[in-house]
């Protein structure tokens, strides 16, 4: 997985493009083809993600 960037230009981890894109109307499977990563890495940081906004 190469380097990633955010809308602003600025360097960002594969988590934060995930977290990023969860934010969106997309699947997982979108994500994880975007974030260039396993879609089990995908659900996993949105499992996180979900545990930590309750």
């Amino acid at each position: 997985m190469g380097p990633f960037v955010d809308a602003d230009g600025n360097r960002c981890s594969v988590e934060q493009v995930v977290r990023n894109l969860l934010k969106e109307d997309v699947t997982y499977e979108f994500i994880a083809h975007v974030a260039q990563c396993p879609l089990k890495t995908v659900k996993e940081i949105a499992a996180k993600e979900k545990s930590n906004r309750e």
